[in-house]
Order: C-alpha cells, then sequence, then structure tokens
C-alpha cells in the first residue's frame, strides 16, 4: 500500500491523460496544450503523488483517479503564495 495521500493499486483506474482532460479537467485546463504546461511546471509534484505516471512514446501518460485532487492542491498552494 502507498504512503501517498491519495493511493491507489489498481491499474485499471488509470486513463491516458489526454482521456483525463478531455473527461474530466476541461473546466480547468480548455486545451490540452494548457495541461501539458501545467505539468511541465509541476512534473515532480504530479509524480511524487503517485496520480501521475510519464510514459514516452505514442501511448502517453498516465492521469490516476485522484490527479483532480493532486492539481486542486496544486493550485490552491499557487494561490495562498500569490495572496501572500
Amino acid at each position: 500500500m502507498s504512503d501517498h495521500p491519495h493511493p491507489t493499486d489498481r491499474i485499471e483506474d488509470f486513463k491516458p491523460w489526454r482521456a483525463w482532460v478531455a473527461d474530466d479537467a476541461g473546466s480547468v485546463f480548455p486545451t490540452f496544450a494548457a495541461f501539458e504546461w501545467f505539468v511541465r511546471k509541476h512534473h515532480d509534484r504530479l509524480v511524487d503523488s503517485g496520480q501521475f505516471i510519464p510514459r514516452r512514446g505514442p501511448a502517453g501518460s498516465l492521469a490516476g483517479p485522484h490527479l483532480g485532487a493532486v492539481v486542486l492542491e496544486i493550485l490552491r498552494d499557487e494561490a495562498r503564495r500569490a495572496a501572500a
């Protein structure tokens, strides 16, 4: 079992990142390119969360079922820093 705050041990819970953006994140990332920029900026934190598995090639990276919660944590942290 993982020590991550958003654990999952089921591979079938992950989906291609393009599908995750289209299905679950369109209100935050209006384009896939917007999410790609977010991943470049927050790559380490996303990977450390266990909810983003980067892969090369045409299959693309994988998004876990709790990636949305991780993205919200990052956005909230950025908002708090900007307000300070």
